[in-house]
C-alpha cells in the first residue's frame, strides 16, 4: 500500500453513539393466515409490506402518508421470498405463519421518496429487567429461559417493531449482584452494572402488578446517559405490553432515525487507523459503501496503517455517525487535526 504524507482536515463534533446489533429480520413480515394457497396469501402481502415499513421507518403512522399508501398496491412486486411455518399462537381458524421477506433497496426506497425517516438496521440492543407479580403467587424475576406469556408476548412486540432484545440468565452471578427488590425500586446503578456482562446497549426495567382491574405497569429506560419513564395500565397484558414497546420503539427511532436522500447532503472525512492485514482496505470500502447513510467513499491518502477517506452522505452528518459505529467494525478514537479517527476492527 502506498504512503502519503498531510490529511486533510475537516471540522466536526463527535456524538456520543452506543454499539447496535443487525436486526437481521428487519425486512421482513410475519401474517398469520388459514391456508397456504395463492389467493390468501396475495391477501395479506400490503399487512406485510406494511409491518417492514413501520419497523424500518420506526413510526406507527408511517402508513398514513399518502405517498407510502400508493406503493402497498405493488407488494407483490417487493417480495423476495416467503415460507410458511406453524403459528407462534395456533388456533383453529389460523394456523400458519405466512413470512414475508421484501427488497430492502425497494424498500428503502418507498420510504426515501416520500420523506419519511430511515431507522437503519443496526438498532441498539437492550436487557430487560422485569418484575412480575401476579396475585396468589409470588413476586418473580423473568428470566432468559422463562415460559412465561410475558416474555413471549414481549419478543412478539419486539419483532413487530424491529426491536433487539434480551433478558438475563438469573443465574448465580446475576443473584449475587442484585435482588428482586432492585427491579421493584428501578436501582438503576446496580441493574446497569449487572447489565454489562450482557454488552447490552441499553437496558429496561419493568415491574408488572396484576390485580382485579388489570395490569399496572411502571417501566424506565436507560440508553446512554438517556432516560425514559412510563406507566402503563391496561386491561389485557397484549394491549399493555404493545403500548410499552411502541414507547421504547418511538423514543429510539426519534433518536436515530432519519430522513435518506438520493441527494447527497454532506461530506465526511475520516481516518481509519489499523489497516494493516491485506484484505482490510477491501473490508473497509465493502463496509462503508453499504451503509444506506452512504452515496460514494473516495480515498484521498494512505499513510503508513491509515487511510483518510472523504465519505459523500446521503441525511446528515449525523445518521452517518450512527450508522458507521453499527457493526462494531469501526471504533472511535481521539480527534486528529479535528477530523473524526476511528480503529478498525479485525
Amino acid at each position: 500500500m502506498k504512503k502519503f504524507g498531510l490529511v486533510l482536515i475537516c471540522l466536526f463534533g463527535m456524538i456520543g453513539m452506543v454499539n447496535a446489533v443487525r436486526v437481521a429480520d428487519l425486512y421482513q413480515g410475519r401474517v398469520p393466515v388459514a391456508s397456504q394457497s395463492q389467493e390468501e396469501r396475495n391477501q395479506v402481502l400490503q399487512q406485510g409490506l406494511g409491518q417492514v415499513l413501520v419497523k424500518v421507518s420506526g413510526n406507527t403512522q408511517v402508513l398514513n402518508n399518502p405517498k407510502v399508501q400508493s406503493h402497498l398496491s405493488g407488494a407483490n412486486s417487493l417480495v423476495q421470498e416467503f415460507s410458511y411455518s406453524a403459528s407462534h399462537q395456533p388456533n383453529e381458524t389460523k394456523p400458519y405463519l405466512l413470512q414475508l421477506d421484501f427488497d430492502v433497496d425497494s424498500v428503502n426506497a418507498i420510504l426515501s421518496d416520500a420523506g419519511v425517516p430511515i431507522w437503519g438496521q443496526h438498532r441498539p440492543l437492550i436487557l430487560i429487567w422485569l418484575e412480575d407479580e401476579a396475585p396468589g403467587h409470588p413476586a418473580e424475576m423473568i428470566n432468559a429461559e422463562s415460559t412465561q406469556t410475558i416474555s413471549s408476548v414481549l419478543k412478539q412486540n419486539a419483532y413487530r417493531r424491529g426491536i433487539p432484545v434480551i433478558f438475563p440468565a438469573m443465574d448465580i452471578q446475576d443473584l449475587s449482584q442484585i435482588a428482586i427488590n432492585d427491579i421493584v425500586t428501578m436501582d438503576i446503578t446496580k441493574l446497569t452494572n449487572a447489565a454489562k456482562r450482557y454488552g447490552s446497549d441499553a437496558i429496561l426495567i419493568g415491574r408488572i402488578v396484576q390485580d382485579a382491574n388489570g395490569y399496572n405497569t411502571q417501566w424506565k429506560f436507560i440508553l446512554s446517559q438517556d432516560q425514559w419513564g412510563w406507566n402503563v395500565t391496561g386491561k389485557s397484558l397484549p394491549d399493555v405490553l404493545a403500548a410499552l414497546t411502541d414507547h421504547v420503539a418511538d423514543a429510539l427511532a426519534g433518536r436515530y432515525a432519519t430522513v435518506v436522500t438520493d441527494n447527497v447532503q454532506a461530506k465526511v472525512m475520516i481516518k481509519v487507523t489499523g489497516i494493516t492485514l491485506e484484505d482490510d482496505f477491501t473490508r473497509l470500502m465493502s463496509y462503508l459503501k453499504h451503509l444506506t447513510t452512504v452515496a460514494d467513499v473516495e480515498v484521498v491518502r494512505v499513510a503508513n496503517d491509515a487511510v483518510i477517506l472523504r465519505v459523500s452522505v446521503r441525511g446528515n452528518q449525523t445518521s452517518f455517525m450512527q450508522s458507521i459505529l453499527s457493526e462494531k467494525k469501526l471504533t472511535p478514537e481521539p480527534e486528529d487535526n479535528q477530523m473524526l479517527v476511528y480503529q478498525w476492527n479485525h
